[in-house]
């Protein structure tokens, strides 16, 4: 696993240089291939396969049809257009080493999305989190979606920053760089998309090990494990 680098943001006069970026990350089968982190390659495979037969679907007209496709997607997952369903969780952690505190408060299940309809039709999910986020102050550098993931058959597969948008059209603040040097608190959002939908999901918040710059000392990775409740 790759290390990241952080600076105590003390050691540079207050101003953040690197932390917690360039992280890379290799978990569970490869050969299950988890929807792609770059915001771009996810709208053109959302275009792509059921999106572009939505597009076909409404484009035929014929209102009593239109119903029935809104059913048939309410049946394989969240219909174009619905709201998620929240669910509560209300857990709060700390990471030990630069004294980060997390709440995580509740979950959106079944978003309606059109970046991953193609994963939803397929019997996938796209899952929200809301969280607060509330840094030491001690560190420079942004917390981004890379250290949360949703744990499915064994895989541990990232949030997605590729569905902020979605995020921010259904109202809500998604997480975006940088956060832990602006003392963000939230309530921030990220997504996740499920490949199957379960009907409660293991989830993790992991920072790997972090090597401080200009001090000879290495964080040691930390790990809290969590659940998303069923809807």
């Amino acid at each position: 696993m790759t290390r990241s680098l952080i600076t105590r943001r003390a050691a540079v006069g207050g101003l953040a240089l690197l932390a917690l970026s360039g992280c890379s990350f290799s978990f569970g089968n490869e050969k299950d291939e988890p929807p792609k982190e770059d915001g771009e390659d996810e709208g053109q495979e959302g275009q792509e396969g059921p999106d572009q037969e939505g597009a076909d679907d409404e484009s035929d007209g014929g209102s009593d049809e239109e119903s029935d496709t809104e059913d048939e997607s309410d049946g394989a997952g969240a219909a174009a257009g619905s709201a998620g369903t929240e669910v509560q969780i209300g857990e709060t952690f700390s990471d030990a080493d630069l004294g980060d505190e997390f709440t995580l408060i509740s979950a959106k299940r079944d978003n309606p999305t059109s970046i991953d309809a193609g994963y939803v039709e397929d019997g996938g999910e796209v899952v929200y989190l809301q969280f607060e986020f509330t840094p030491s102050g001690e560190w420079g550098g942004a917390l981004s979606t890379n250290e949360f993931y949703l744990v499915v058959d064994g895989v541990e597969d990232r949030a997605k920053s590729g569905l902020n948008s979605e995020i921010a059209d259904a109202g809500l603040t998604p997480l975006e760089l940088p956060s832990r040097s602006d003392g963000a608190s939230g309530p921030l959002w990220m997504a996740f998309t499920a490949l199957t939908r379960q009907e409660t999901y293991k989830a993790a918040y992991i920072r790997p090990a972090t090597e401080v710059i200009g001090e000879d000392q290495t964080l040691p990775e930390f790990r809290y494990d969590f659940e998303i409740p069923a809807s």
